[in-house]
């Protein structure tokens, strides 16, 4: 009798898939990193990857450029169990030199949820010219192959950790998924898909979350605790939608912006604002967000919208970025007030996206 994991289809190519296996089980001492300002996808990325390859006997250490936010506490190791190249200043102790000592004690490399070495921030010399082999596995658009000695890239995916999972179970290792891997994947396929409401309505994504929850994952727990706030953050959040929040209803968009002096006065810390972006789609009628953070010399700006409107084409085209259609973000070399312009002035170029 077939198990319901056979109903998964297998996506990734059969040749990468060897070339992996061969990586995989000819290496000890793997470092496993994944992009700046690190994502619940990549840190549930990252240490799910270090725990599976734990489980097949290997040593594996996380490597960041910078630290998780806090916003993301809910998942198990969040910050335990990575070391931090650059600290930013954030109150911690220097982890640099441990982190070093990681990447040059390697004899594997593995890149997770990124598709540019850009993206590696800081770090990106020191692992670039590093001799060990390098292995990808991402899901945004257009990866950087040539870089690395295995790309293994699926867009169409919800998220890394969704490709994390499908690789264990094509290289035939589901039997070693346990609590602690399924609980870091999850998480990270949690936040991708923002709870659950994008890129998630595939019959196989679903049979996916059933195999992690055959693992005994605290679902309803970790919901529950990805949803408990600070209070800055939620009066932080009642000041930008009373005072900073800009509806452009002709083109059904909204966005918003922070200043570095509002982030002072509201003791704004690293991922606080992670996720307001989203907020502007509740309202009715409002199909494409932006929301624009000051940084010390440059505008995050972060994009996300609904339906077939493709934020990834804004963020390529006009600041510096990319990603998915419905969720896409970069960085603009300019003021707060500059990055609004123009993200209102391009709105008329995708009127034709609008449902």
């Amino acid at each position: 009798m077939n198990s319901f994991i056979d109903y998964i289809p297998h996506i990734i190519a059969p040749e990468l898939l060897a070339q992996a296996r061969v990586f995989i089980d000819s290496h000890h001492k793997f470092v496993i990193t994944a992009h700046i300002s690190p994502d619940g996808d990549a840190i549930g990325s990252v240490l799910g990857m270090k725990q599976y390859l734990e489980a097949k006997g290997k040593e594996a250490t996380v490597v960041l450029n910078d630290a998780p936010g806090h916003n993301l506490s809910f998942i198990p190791g969040y910050r335990s169990d990575v070391i931090v190249y650059d600290n930013q200043n954030d109150g911690t102790p220097s982890q640099r030199d441990e982190a070093i000592r990681a990447i040059q004690q390697s004899d594997a490399m593995i890149c997770l949820d990124f598709n540019a070495v850009t993206r590696m921030g800081g770090m990106k010399d020191l692992w670039m010219s590093h001799p060990a082999p390098k292995l990808l596995l991402d899901h945004h658009l257009a990866p950087e192959a040539d870089q690395f000695d295995i790309c293994i890239s699926q867009p169409k995916l919800a998220a890394t950790c969704e490709l994390i999972y499908r690789f264990i179970l094509e290289l035939g290792d589901d039997h070693l998924l346990n609590k602690q891997i399924a609980t870091s994947l999850f998480c990270g396929l949690m936040t991708d898909t923002g709870w659950f409401i994008f890129n998630s309505n595939r019959p196989d994504f679903h049979l996916i979350m059933a195999r992690f929850m055959m693992e005994d994952v605290d679902r309803e727990n970790i919901i529950k605790e990805s949803q408990v706030i600070p209070e800055r953050k939620l009066r932080l959040l009642g000041y930008l939608i009373n005072q900073k929040l800009h509806i452009v209803r002709e083109h059904k968009a909204a966005y918003m912006s922070l200043s570095l002096s509002e982030c002072r006065r509201y003791g704004h810390q690293k991922g606080d604002s992670e996720g307001y972006v989203n907020e502007p789609l509740n309202i009715e009628g409002i199909q494409v967000s932006a929301f624009f953070r000051e940084e010390k010399n440059f505008v995050k700006v972060s994009l996300r919208s609904k339906g077939e409107y493709p934020v990834n084409l804004i963020a390529e085209k006009f600041f510096n970025g990319g990603g998915h259609r419905n969720a896409a973000g970069g960085e603009f070399l300019g003021s707060l007030q500059q990055a609004e312009a123009i993200f209102v002035k391009v709105l008329p170029l995708f009127d034709k996206y609008l449902q």
